[in-house]
């Protein structure tokens, strides 16, 4: 009983510490894009939120995480990261370790006050409306060549399942991320990982550590339909790997 009530007011004192830190960040990123025009607020300010989430995280529920097949990260270049999609943790904590530059998200977490006023202006951030497939589908094509054209490094997170799911469910691996393979000559690296057994989609924060895989890269040229039962294939097994923290 006395641990479950600690379990819980960790758990409530991360909550208002992570809300301190969005809120300040968000409104420093805002303020920082409204005074000077920029829609692309120093990226320092976002690895210092990210940085404060993670040291949270560990000091507050637990959680840790270590990285394998740091010999396959891209140092350079532009790079499309497909990874395994098992919790909220992936989405913010791996940004400053993969040097990340561009995320796709639900087109309703821009319209939130601050953190939403936020998320737009960072330039970072590329919105879909996952009821309107097709149309999300030529707007994030859009947002990317204007992107590329641009002259920016593109390093983008997507997550090939689109939602979370439980570690003990069966992958469903969707084709958007073989759409944007045929239209940009990037490479892609799979990422494998164990985070929904530290951070459940469902049930309670467990804590421990989570590990990530960045697998080597798959260049570009495939030709249609190889590259997603390749990245599943690979992704999958080694899942299996990694096991249980």
């Amino acid at each position: 009983m006395r641990s479950r009530i600690l379990r819980y007011l960790r758990f409530f004192i991360f909550v208002v510490i992570v809300f301190i830190e969005t809120v300040t960040a968000s409104l420093l990123s805002t303020i920082i894009s409204l005074l000077t025009f920029w829609r692309d607020p120093p990226l320092t300010l976002n690895i210092l939120f990210i940085n404060c989430f993670n040291f949270s995280c560990r000091v507050f529920l637990g959680i840790r995480f270590r990285v394998k097949g740091l010999e396959n990260l891209p140092k350079s270049g532009h790079v499309f990261f497909a990874s395994k999609h098992q919790s909220l943790w992936e989405t913010i904590a791996l940004i400053p370790t993969l040097s990340i530059n561009a995320y796709v998200g639900k087109k309703w977490l821009s319209f939130i006050p601050i953190w939403g006023w936020a998320l737009y202006f960072s330039g970072s951030y590329i919105p879909i409306n996952r009821n309107a497939a097709v149309a999300s589908t030529f707007s994030l094509l859009r947002n990317l060549r204007r992107r590329f054209a641009s002259g920016k490094v593109v390093r983008l997170i997507i997550f090939p399942e689109g939602r979370r799911n439980l570690p003990s469910a069966p992958p469903n691996y969707r084709r958007g991320l073989e759409l944007l393979y045929q239209n940009f000559p990037v490479k892609v690296v799979p990422l494998a990982l164990n985070s929904g057994y530290v951070w459940p989609k469902q049930g309670y924060i467990r804590g421990g550590t989570i590990t990530v895989s960045i697998l080597p890269a798959i260049a570009p040229g495939l030709p249609r339909g190889q590259l997603m039962p390749l990245v599943e294939e690979r992704i999958e097994r080694e899942v299996k790997i990694i096991g249980i923290p």
